[in-house]
């Protein structure tokens, strides 16, 4: 006959007991230290929205500007891959190559070192230099982290101001802010920045035969300072310096170029110098009013609170001019503090829920014993993830949540074990011990289950590990503290405290509470274990139609759930080349129509330069791009859903002639990719243009698919200046000088920095623009010699006209376009996703030629395979646990069919509630499930061992354990499920004013939601199924194990 495990009880659980209840006084004041402790935690946490995630990328970028697309892919692109591709576990490796611009983005393995692989990719660098351009600007290579370089505060400064007088304010306003600790970077966006033009007049200089890099080695070597070391005199010592330069802009038209028999040629004569500002290259506005904006970052593991706290108090004390005004357009301690407040309400709301429970079945006094469990479990926990140098966000507080109800679990069955024992007359003492004896080990073993299921998700790899692996750890952290509890400090109060059975309350031969319910379910369970295989079949049904039904009425599938956005984002994209009054043009019709939405906050616009909220800015914007960052009012404000405001805002806006237009709001989570994400990879340009039009046409039509547009920038137009090589070497010229005269004529050169304080700015050399932006420019430009002569630019080679490329993607080396689309509110992505897979199965590519979805596909498929592991992970854990517990392989069988039956449960609460399934939560859902529904029926099965061994014969022992383990069954998964409740509705008290009221719609619960009903219906369902099917498998059980091994024991009848 299989028997559970006999373990001795003088183990490990009883022996804590013991002595718990031996020195009570002493766990009294561990109980008050603990308690302290974990409110001074609680009250220090960092306080952020989304846990601090060190996203594996390390970003080089190269600026060589006026340098065209292809151009830049040959002579910098290209060189720097060909270094890198050889840096160790590099899992992916794309470029963007622009006018001017490279940059290169390198993705690393999960759980790779960023510094050393931001040190390996910096060696490669250094190692192509030789292969770069000489005057190439050192590349910069970054490493970027999720929670420090997304902006927690965007600010816009405006009014009635001229922008120099805003850029004076911006700048000062950036200083007073940088010199707050816990301040990463302040970047202002709108700003012109102060340049020191030196416009040349190329006719003057050939008059005065003046060669134009004269004036720039000129400036160059004048505008310096230099330290000619130390000089002693005698028993002194000086430092000896040649200051020299420049004080006042205007100081340098006095400059001394050359000095001829004919007279002094001075910078003035050949050019004028100009104190200017440098070509527009950002616009900022605010609700349609010219304004400067200022994106503050903050540096990993501040507190996001604290840290916006004292920017608030230093910008009240900043003085502003009449008319000026100061508008924080973005603020993320807003959302942390709405966070936190609905997540300390849903906690609160399900402790109260859980006590009222407990009340109703326990007693005052009893359902408190119990009770203590969830703060004293969470005081604990908050000092472990203190020392853990964790932060409080939204992942650790739902964690709580999703706890509130568990911490009780085990202290239920302690607490409920000890009160049967003093029912039977026991003393204070004797009950407590022999209760928390007699349950320890199922108590551990449950735990055990619990934190098995859990276990495998701590190596959730990439950065959706490094967003939910806190999940796990924070639950690990609670429900061991919760274990510690029920084993040390509730028998210690128990025995203290634990009120005798009134004499009027009702029980049953064996101490157990007598409630109709009891009867009721005693009358259910006999009949099913009289007829076991028509239960079993009624179960096989049941969980068939439950397949069937949710595949038939399937809401669809999803990675994260669609919760009402807090702002959106409508970005804007011309063509490269674009001039920046055009793009600006393009955005004020937009902005015109977004004010007659009345749910809309207000609106920043930025053009070129700058970033919206949640970008990561690597590289800067362009001229002929624009973005709208959109501010929803406050949900309780807003006459209707966000998410349907932001169809109405994507109708509004409608095509722009010659652009690609895009409204994305805002997605909660960790950064993933667009919803739809096509890869076409290959190496002609041409042919991938080509096979993406193709795709574009085959999938534009299907429903639901809105902002469909691929990354090809249309060919910006290029003028080629050809070199006669054989004439240029004739008066001493090349390629080179040729190609420097000309980006110093029409783009500038930068010659040296004019510094006024701290500030320094640049000076450059160029062109008037009466003398560079003419059609005939090449016909009409001379350059000078040498010697100071002078030779006209069209003899030394031809100009053609050409298209040129708008911008160049690469990935692992090899040129991509990528087709990107957004899904409509009323249409999941899974089912635009099926559709364009279908129609896109049958086009034909050329040899070299690929075609994949990426995206958030990616990332679902990613997901899926690693909870699909982490799930049969968990149950294999968790049977080991099992067999160790009972000594059987049988058993811990019919203990997993729990696991079967919370599945019916999701199922089921998915299609009544019209839920997508979702990946990410409905996925760590179930792995939750598997481990806290396997202890109903551990309990369960260990009762009905012990009855055996106890002498009483197997149906009566299956009966009598159903009453003894009914309370506590039903208790458990009561306080879960009522500890879910409140974020699975939207439903909570407001515990932060007096009186207390109820508050709906919280936010937060839209994105919980998923999680929370998934774990209500599967445990319910579980746990009443359970409480049938458990005990009759146990029976057909034992009935099979007799005919395997030949007993000629008198058996019950039992009719498998």
């Amino acid at each position: 006959m299989t028997r559970r495990l006999n373990v001795p009880n003088d183990g490990a659980p009883m022996l804590l007991s013991n002595y718990s209840i031996r020195f009570r006084v002493a766990v009294f004041v561990l109980v008050g230290v603990l308690s302290v402790a974990g409110t001074i935690a609680y009250l220090t946490l960092p306080r952020e929205g989304a846990p601090a995630i060190t996203i594996p990328f390390v970003f080089v970028t190269a600026i060589y500007e006026g340098t065209a697309p292809e151009e830049m892919e040959k002579i910098v692109t290209i060189p720097i891959e060909k270094q890198l591709k050889d840096v160790e576990h590099i899992k992916e490796m794309r470029s963007t190559t622009r006018e001017g611009m490279t940059l290169v983005q390198i993705e690393f393995d999960a759980g790779n070192d960023i510094d050393r692989a931001k040190q390996q990719v910096k060696d490669k660098v250094d190692l192509a230099r030789p292969d770069l351009p000489d005057d190439l600007d050192e590349p910069m290579v970054q490493a970027i982290n999720f929670s420090s370089d997304v902006p927690i505060m965007i600010l816009a400064l405006s009014g009635q101001a001229d922008l120099a007088r805003l850029r004076f304010l911006a700048e000062a306003l950036e200083d007073e802010i940088e010199s707050l600790p816990g301040v990463k970077d302040v970047t202002i966006s709108g700003v012109q920045e102060r340049e020191i033009r030196i416009e040349v007049d190329l006719f003057k200089l050939a008059t005065y035969e003046i060669p134009l890099g004269l004036i720039m080695q000129r400036v160059a070597a004048e505008n310096r300072t230099v330290s000619a070391g130390n000089l002693e005199a005698g028993v002194s010592k000086f430092q000896v310096r040649v200051p020299g330069e420049f004080a006042l802009a205007r100081d340098l038209r006095d400059l001394l170029l050359i000095d001829r028999p004919a007279g002094p040629v001075y910078l003035s004569d050949v050019a004028a110098v100009i104190d200017t500002t440098k070509d527009i290259d950002s616009i900022a506005r605010l609700n349609g009013e010219t304004a400067l904006s200022l994106t503050l970052r903050k540096r990993t593991g501040i507190n996001t609170v604290r840290l916006a706290d004292a920017v608030q108090a230093s910008l009240s004390a900043f003085p502003l001019p009449p008319g000026v005004r100061l508008t924080t357009v973005f603020d993320e301690s807003r959302y942390v503090r709405m966070m936190v407040s609905e997540l300390e309400n849903n906690v609160a709301s399900g402790f109260i829920l859980v006590v009222l429970v407990l009340c109703l079945f326990m007693g005052f006094r009893n359902s408190l014993l119990v009770a203590i469990a969830i703060p004293l479990s969470l005081m604990i926990g908050f000092v472990v993830l203190a020392v853990m140098d964790q932060t409080l966000n939204m992942i650790v507080l739902f964690s709580l949540v999703l706890a509130v109800g568990m911490l009780v679990d085990n202290g239920i069955v302690i607490v409920e074990n000890i009160y049967r024992n003093q029912a039977l007359g026991m003393s204070r003492v004797d009950a407590a011990r022999t209760g928390a004896a007699e349950v320890a080990w199922p108590v551990l073993t449950s735990t055990a289950t619990t934190l098995a299921a859990f276990g495998p998700l701590l190596f959730w790899p990439g950065i959706m590990g490094q967003f939910m692996g806190i999940l796990p750890e924070t639950l690990i952290v609670v429900l061991t503290s919760s274990l510690f509890v029920a084993l040390v400090v509730n028998p210690a109060v128990c025995s203290v405290l634990i009120r005798p059975a009134k004499r009027h309350l009702r029980t049953g031969a064996l101490g157990e509470p007598d409630h109709p319910i009891m009867d009721y379910y005693e009358r259910f369970l006999h009949l099913a274990i009289r007829y076991p295989g028509r239960t079993i079949m009624t179960g096989i049904v049941m969980l068939v139609a439950s397949v069937v039904l949710y595949a038939r009425f399937s809401p669809g599938v999803e990675l994260f759930p669609d919760t009402e956005p807090k702002n959106a984002t409508v970005s804007v994209r011309f063509p490269q080349g674009t001039r920046i009054d055009h793009t600006d043009a393009a955005m004020r019709r937009i902005e015109a129509g977004l004010t007659a939405f009345q749910d809309i906050a207000f609106f920043l616009t930025t053009v070129g330069q700058g970033s919206a909220v949640g970008d990561i800015s690597i590289g800067g914007g362009a001229a002929h791009e624009g973005r709208i960052h959109i501010e929803f009012a406050d949900q309780s404000l807003r006459q209707g859903s966000s998410r349907e405001l932001v169809d109405r805002i994507r109708d509004m806006v409608g095509r722009i002639p010659g652009a690609d237009v895009t409204v994305e709001r805002q997605k909660e989570g960790p950064p993933v990719a667009a919803p739809i994400a096509i890869e076409l990879a290959g190496d002609d340009f041409d042919t991938l243009s080509g096979l993406a039009r193709d795709a574009m046409r085959l999938v534009e039509t299907i429903d639901g698919l809105v902002d469909l547009q691929d990354d090809i920038d249309d060919a910006l137009p290029e003028l080629q200046f050809h070199v006669d090589r054989q004439r240029a070497a004739l008066v001493g010229l090349n390629t080179d000088a040729i190609g420097a005269f000309l980006r110093t004529a029409i783009f500038g050169s930068e010659v040296s920095r004019y510094r006024v304080g701290q500030d320094e700015y640049d000076i450059s050399v160029r062109l008037p623009v009466a003398q560079r932006d003419t059609a005939g420019l090449m016909d009409r430009l001379w350059i000078p010699l040498a010697d100071g002569r002078r030779i006209a630019m069209s003899s030394l080679g031809s100009v053609i006209y050409a298209g040129g490329r708008g911008a160049i993607h690469r990935k692992d080396q090899k040129r991509m376009v990528t087709i990107t689309g957004n899904n409509r509110k009323d249409v999941g992505v899974d089912v635009i996703q099926k559709e364009a897979a279908r129609r896109l199965a049958g086009m034909s590519l050329p040899r070299g030629y690929r075609i994949a979805f990426t995206g958030e596909d990616k990332e679902k498929r990613e997901s899926m395979a690693f909870l699909g592991k982490a799930f049969f992970v968990a149950l294999g854990l968790i049977f080991v646990i099992l067999v160790m517990e009972f000594n059987s392989i049988l058993l811990p069988g019919i203990v997993m069919t729990s696991v079967v039956m919370s599945l019916m449960g999701v199922l089921l609460g998915l299609n009544i509630c019209r839920m997508k399934f979702g990946i990410i939560m409905t996925g760590v859902g179930v792995i939750s499930l598997a481990g806290v529904v396997v202890n109903n029926a551990i309990v369960l099965i260990d009762c009905i061992t012990q009855r055996i061994l106890s002498g009483v014969d197997e149906v009566t022992a299956v009966i009598q354990a159903g009453r003894l383990r009914l309370r506590p069954v039903l208790l458990t998964a009561a306080t879960t499920i009522l500890g879910l409740i409140p974020m699975a509705i939207g439903y909570s008290l407001e515990v932060h004013t007096w009186p207390p009221r109820l508050v709906a719609g919280s936010e937060t619960s839209d994105w919980w939601a998923p999680m929370a009903v998934v774990v209500i219906f599967g445990l319910a369902v579980s746990t009443l199924l359970t409480l049938v099917f458990v005990p009759t498998l146990y029976l057909i059980n034992r009935h099979i194990e007799r005919r395997l091994m030949g007993s000629n024991q008198e058996t019950p009848s039992v009719n498998p």
